[in-house]
C-alpha cells in the first residue's frame, strides 16, 4: 500500500452522493471526484471570504489538476472533501484536497492543482491581490511567499 503523508486540513464539506455518482462496479466514477474538489474550493473560499474584500475583481481558473486514487468510494460511504492552499506564486497557487472517509479516516485519494488569478475582462492571468494572500495567510497560519 501507498504510504500516505499525514496533513492537516482547516476545511472540510460532507460530500452528499447522488445516485448518477455510481458505476456499474457499484462504486463512485472517478470522474465525479473532480466534482466533489470543486465543492471543496467553493467551500473553502466561502470560509475565507472577508465581506470587505472583493473576489469578483479577478476568479481562479484550474490550470492543471493531478490525483493520486488510494481507494474506492462505493455508495452510502460517509466522505469528506478536505481542502487547503500550500503555497501561493504571482499569479498562481497549488491547492491540496482529499477526500476522506469520516467513519474510519480513511483517505480515498488526494489531489494537487494548481490555479491561476484570472481577469475576465482582459481574458489574462493577473496577480494574485495581496490582499487575497494576506487572507489566504493568515487562514492557513502561514506565511504563503511568493513561491511559484
Amino acid at each position: 500500500m501507498h504510504e500516505i503523508k499525514p496533513e492537516t486540513f482547516k476545511t472540510s464539506l460532507p460530500i452528499q452522493i447522488r445516485f448518477g455518482d455510481i458505476d456499474a462496479m457499484g462504486h463512485i466514477n472517478n470522474n465525479i471526484y473532480f466534482s466533489y474538489f470543486d465543492l471543496g474550493k467553493t467551500a473553502y473560499f466561502d470560509l475565507i471570504r472577508p465581506m470587505a474584500v472583493s473576489w469578483t475583481e479577478g476568479l481562479i481558473v484550474v490550470a492543471h489538476i493531478e490525483v493520486d486514487f488510494f481507494s474506492p468510494i462505493y455508495y452510502k460511504e460517509k466522505i469528506v472533501v478536505e481542502s487547503k492552499i500550500v503555497r501561493l506564486g504571482e499569479k498562481s497557487g497549488v491547492f491540496l484536497q482529499q477526500l476522506k472517509n469520516v467513519k474510519n479516516n480513511e483517505i480515498k485519494c488526494r489531489c494537487e492543482s494548481v490555479f491561476v488569478a484570472y481577469n475576465a475582462q482582459t481574458q489574462s492571468s493577473m496577480l494574485i491581490p495581496d490582499e487575497w494572500r494576506e487572507i489566504i495567510s493568515a487562514y492557513e497560519e502561514m506565511e504563503l511567499e511568493r513561491q511559484l
